[in-house]
């Protein structure tokens, strides 16, 4: 019996269901007939009509599975659905008439069987019955596999996403290394002390970008203290031409990011703008519903030409989270870009 559920893919439930459907509709028929109240209830017609149900769901079942085997499709639109539901139909009722001729002739019942008004009664009531319990089965079927194919498309985005992001961290760790070697190797030239100062200080801060680029999120703690910390190393280099405020200063929120999102807008802030003393690059983190990184700008007059694509890179990183998209404005006197903080519930 496992078996045979497991084949037409029902479970208990839906068997009670289509039982007690069984039920009303024979003691609806037996008091439509005036019958008396002891025989109401008995159960003998109500089994015979879910076994009727049930050999309607086999037929359905053997037939699907035939006219799928050449059906590439993973799922089945409801058009296909009422193709099925038409071919079974006609083919049930020919299957219905052919085997009760064969038992007719072996009892040798046929004139009394499938005389004109016997044979279009007949008809009509497996018709009915075919389309009561046929449409439910198989309304089941496309609700039960279009639920399913929905939670694989899911699953499917989920992983598809994971990888992204993955991917895009995977740009911004190198992104992180190569512009602090160049700055190095600028630092060697100029001051061998302070070179050797920020590679013992770059060298932590990479070990910790390599063990949180696991991560695909991490708290807004963690990722204002290892800002803090890069832009002391870029302080290593540019004394006095930029600047840090983050308020509030202590961050007592448990709010996650993905990493490296304010070390890539700091980064970026001073990759951009050319810094002097007596007109520094101001750069201020703002928190509250929202992350608010701003600075002044000081365009360079030479601009990389893949300039642009960390930014992009950390756009794409948060729709793929599922959280709103991060904004960015831009006018002649400021940058400012908006992060949202990422839904804590939110399955990532």
């Amino acid at each position: 019996m496992k078996k045979l559920l497991n084949y037409l893919q029902i479970n208990t439930y839906f068997i009670l269901f289509v039982f007690l459907m069984n039920y009303a509709i024979v003691v609806r028929g037996r008091l439509t007939a005036g019958r008396n109240l002891d025989m109401l209830f008995l159960p003998d017609g109500p089994i015979a009509q879910f076994l009727t149900a049930f050999i309607i769901f086999i037929f359905i079942k053997v037939t699907l599975n035939y006219m799928r085997k050449k059906d590439v499709q993973k799922v089945n639109s409801l058009k296909d659905y009422l193709k099925y539901f038409g071919i079974t139909f006609i083919g049930y009722i020919c299957a219905s008439n052919i085997i009760g001729f064969i038992i007719a002739t072996v009892f040798d019942t046929v004139s009394r069987n499938f005389n004109y008004q016997t044979l279009i009664s007949n008809n009509i009531s497996g018709g009915i019955q075919f389309i009561l319990f046929g449409s439910l089965y198989l309304a089941y079927l496309y609700s039960k596999e279009n639920a399913a194919y929905r939670v694989e498309m899911n699953d499917y985005e989920k992983a598809l996403a994971s990888s992204k992001i993955q991917q895009l961290k995977a740009q911004l760790n190198p992104h992180f290394l190569f512009n602090n070697l160049n700055t190095l190797d600028q630092l060697i030239e100029e001051d061998k002390d302070k070179a050797s100062h920020f590679l013992h200080h770059f060298s932590e801060l990479y070990r910790y970008s390599l063990i949180t680029s696991e991560k695909k999120l991490v708290s807004l703690k963690e990722e204002i203290q290892f800002t803090k910390s890069y832009f002391k190393l870029m302080e290593e280099k540019y004394l006095g031409y930029y600047s840090l405020e983050i308020n509030p200063e202590n961050i007592e929120s448990e709010a996650l990011v993905p990493p490296f999102c304010l070390q890539v807008l700091v980064e970026n802030a001073i990759e951009h703008n050319l810094g002097l003393i007596e007109n520094p690059v101001h750069i201020h983190i703002s928190i509250s519903e929202n992350i608010q990184v701003t600075n002044n700008k000081m365009t360079k007059q030479h601009k990389k030409a893949t300039g642009g694509r960390a930014l992009k890179n950390l756009s794409t990183q948060f729709a793929l989270l599922g959280s709103t998209d991060i904004a960015i404005e831009d006018n002649d006197t400021h940058f400012k870009v908006t992060l949202p903080f990422i839904n804590q519930n939110e399955d990532v």
